[in-house]
C-alpha cells in the first residue's frame, strides 16, 4: 500500500512541475509577444518635418517620410531656396538604414524629382539680339537627382520629436544652353524638426 502511495505522490509532483515549467513557458512566451507588440506600437511608422529658420527669410524645406522595412524608408520633400538663384524642388527618395533601425540614426538616400531654377541676376547677352536676352533670363525647369547622407534623432520618452541633420547634392538635368549662369550640380543640406508618429 504505502509503495503505491510514494508512487502515486511521485506522479503528482512529475506532473505538477511539469505543469508550472510549461505553464511558465507560456506565460514568458506570451510576455514576449506582448513586448514586441508594445515596441511596434510605440516606434513610430512616419515623420513629417520642417526647416524651422528657412521661413524666417522667406523660404522653405519639408518632408514626409514612412517606415517601409526595417532598415528602409520612402520620403517625398520639398524646398524653396535660395543660393546663386532661386531653386524650387520636389523630390521622392529611397532612404537606407544601415542599422536597421529604419527611421532613426544614419541613412543615406538617393532621389529623383523636378526642379525648378529661377535667375536672380541680368545675363549678358547680345543687345541686337534681345529675344536671346529674354530666354537666359527667365526661369527654367528640369528633371533632378540627389544623393544624402543624414542622422536622426528619436528624442523624448515617447519617441515623438524628431531631429535630423545631413547634406548632399543635387544634380539639374539642364541643357548646356539653358544652364548657362546657373550651377547644375547644387550642394543640399537638411536641418529639420519634425513630429513621429
Amino acid at each position: 500500500m504505502r509503495p503505491s502511495f510514494v508512487r502515486v505522490a511521485a506522479l503528482l509532483g512529475a506532473l505538477t512541475v511539469g505543469a508550472l515549467t510549461v505553464g511558465s513557458t507560456t506565460i514568458s512566451a506570451q510576455s514576449l509577444r506582448e513586448q514586441t507588440r508594445a515596441l511596434r506600437t510605440t516606434t513610430p511608422a512616419h515623420i513629417i518635418s520642417v526647416n524651422p529658420f528657412l521661413p524666417l527669410f522667406g523660404y522653405f524645406q519639408a518632408e514626409y517620410e514612412q517606415r517601409v522595412a526595417p532598415q528602409a524608408s520612402i520620403a517625398v520633400s520639398g524646398s524653396h531656396t535660395r543660393l546663386e538663384h532661386l531653386y524650387t524642388s520636389v523630390d521622392v527618395k529611397l532612404r537606407l538604414y544601415p542599422q536597421e533601425r529604419a527611421l532613426e540614426k544614419f541613412g543615406i538616400s538617393a532621389g529623383v524629382g523636378y526642379g525648378r531654377v529661377q535667375r536672380q541676376e541680368l545675363i549678358s547677352c547680345d543687345p541686337l539680339a534681345p529675344t536671346s536676352c529674354n530666354d537666359l533670363n527667365a526661369a527654367v525647369s528640369a528633371p533632378t537627382f540627389a544623393v544624402e547622407a543624414q542622422y536622426q534623432w528619436l528624442l523624448g520618452a515617447r519617441r515623438y520629436t524628431a531631429v535630423a541633420i545631413g547634406g548632399g547634392a543635387k544634380r539639374f538635368y539642364l541643357s548646356e544652353e539653358r544652364a548657362i549662369g546657373i550651377s547644375r550640380v547644387t550642394p543640399t543640406l537638411r536641418l529639420t524638426i519634425g513630429y513621429a508618429f
